[in-house]
């Protein structure tokens, strides 16, 4: 069954479709709410509640073309009000976050930060993203990490493509000022 298809089930209450539904988001899910949070166990249970949620209430769903999205964003809500409780107890997993380093180029790469091993390299990147404001650090991972469209994360943030590609301008400054030193 193709994506739309699953969908139309779920709405009906085929619990068997909405299951082909969690078989085909739950790494996108997973790793939006671990890149979110840094913390597996948050990202578990972020993944289990925006399913249950998607479950109850993909009635509500309009236009199923629009169904990824719609799960981004239930994620994105509960990381983020999860996120404001949890950010001074929280402690950061690096166990499988080097891929926050895919995105650096060869030419980045230099002096001090060639000798930085990956876990560490990546353990510094979602350092800095954690601390950085959540409307650069969201559209970071929509855009550069899980490779939404900026047209796509303007509609999931609620703000303009112009918005998102500034925040993205401005997410690189961020990071690039605080590891300059590394550089």
């Amino acid at each position: 069954m193709d994506e739309l298809a699953l969908i139309k089930a779920s709405r009906t209450g085929d619990r068997a479709a909405f299951g082909g539904l969690v078989d085909l988001y739950y790494k996108n899910i997973y790793r939006l709410a671990y890149r979110y949070m840094g913390c597996h166990a948050e990202a578990d249970d972020i993944c289990q509640e925006t399913f249950l949620r998607a479950l109850e209430k993909i009635g509500t769903l309009r236009d199923g073309r629009c169904f990824k999205a719609w799960l981004l964003k239930i994620a994105l809500n509960l990381s983020h009000s999860r996120f404001g409780r949890q950010r001074k107890e929280s402690t950061m997993d690096v166990n499988n976050i080097s891929e926050l380093t895919d995105k650096l180029t060869a030419q980045e790469i230099k002096g001090p930060f060639e000798t930085l091993s990956s876990r560490e390299k990546a353990n510094l990147i979602h350092k800095h993203l954690q601390e950085m404001p959540e409307h650069l650090r969201l559209a970071t991972i929509l855009t550069l990490m899980e490779g939404l469209s900026q047209k796509d994360t303007a509609m999931i943030l609620g703000c303009s493509e112009p918005s998102v590609s500034r925040h993205l301008a401005q997410s690189r400054k961020w990071l690039r000022e605080r590891l300059r030193h590394l550089i």
